[in-house]
């Protein structure tokens, strides 16, 4: 290569990593930001209550806006399909693992007549992945959930993580849990590996983005709006 290539690429690459910065940074500072936006948002009265538990992704983290995160998604169909406003109680936490749904999100959960719920847990499980404890947790917290929640598989991480053997023990472990109360199933694995991409994650490479997250509200909505 010339001098002047050389410079053109060293440019490049101290450019990708700045931006590659930049979004961690943002993603970092919507954690915040985010959470309030949804401790408000539940404040707004709706005709229709929908209550989402789950983790950061339920969050909306890695979306550009809360609105643009699967969740905030979902209200806007249900509200475009029924004609009816919709209230939406978000009680995921960042972070959360299926122990903190049972401990601290089902409780909350009873102060609510939800006619709807959507539920993604499991992916900070997955990191530190036991069959044992996975099944025990889901074997426990599948009863606490109303007859009309949707629970998700678990996704496609083909980001900067790989836990497919993991993924795919936990998945069984989910559909084994939900068919006992008959809970219905999105197969979020599914939709997220059959339209994998690079550009459908945020700066962090785990994360949905916009793309991301609407491949997740197209697999909870396939189920959703049946019921």
């Amino acid at each position: 290569m010339t001098k002047r290539v050389l410079t053109v690429v060293g440019f490049l690459i101290v450019v990708l990593v700045f931006v590659e910065i930049i979004g961690l940074l943002q993603l970092r500072a919507s954690l915040a930001s985010y959470a309030a936006y949804w401790r408000e948002r539940s404040s707004q009265p709706g005709e229709i209550t929908y209550v989402a538990l789950g983790d950061s992704a339920a969050q909306s983290i890695g979306a550009t806006r809360p609105q643009k995160g699967y969740v905030g998604l979902l209200a806007a169909r249900l509200e475009a399909q029924s004609g009816q406003t919709v209230r939406v109680v978000n009680l995921s936490v960042s972070g959360a693992k299926i122990r903190d749904v049972i401990d601290k999100q089902i409780p909350q959960l009873q102060n609510y007549d939800p006619d709807f719920v959507t539920i993604e847990i499991g992916a900070n499980d997955i990191v530190s992945f036991e069959a044992k404890k996975f099944e025990a947790d889901y074997a426990e917290l599948v009863p606490l959930l109303p007859k009309n929640t949707v629970i998700a598989t678990m996704p496609n991480f083909g980001g900067r993580i790989e836990r497919t053997a993991a993924v795919a023990s936990a998945n069984q472990i989910i559909i084994a849990a939900a068919k006992e109360p008959a809970l219905p199933v999105a197969d979020l694995y599914g939709y997220t590996k059959s339209r994998e991409s690079p550009l459908a994650y945020a700066a962090d490479f785990f994360h949905p983005n916009n793309r991301g997250h609407k491949n997740w509200a197209d697999a909870f909505w396939a189920v959703l709006q049946r019921l």
